[in-house]
């Protein structure tokens, strides 16, 4: 399973929807395998309130320990996500 690289404990942590929302959302494409558009919008937003200008960077290092494990659906999963955020403007 791949994690985010940067998770922190102040303020995203349970019972704030920060990093449970990130999770969550991750949880949920490591089960099925595949995610929908939604499943990759929402995570983008999740992960920018979480991680802020620091997103881009999490979804990158996500897409190549993904890739690098031979994970292909979740790598190309967070690529997209990844894709989501610079589009967003934060790189």
């Amino acid at each position: 399973m791949v994690h985010p690289a940067y998770c922190h404990s102040h303020s995203d942590g349970p019972g704030f929807g920060g990093a449970d929302r990130v999770s969550s959302a991750l949880v949920n494409v490591v089960a099925t395998g595949t995610a929908d558009g939604a499943d990759e919008q929402s995570l983008a937003r999740d992960m920018l309130d979480v991680h802020g200008p620091k997103a881009a960077v999490v979804a990158r290092d996500n897409a190549r320990a993904a890739a690098l494990a031979g994970q292909r659906p979740q790598a190309k999963f967070w690529i997209r996500v990844l894709g989501i955020i610079q589009q967003r403007g934060t790189v």
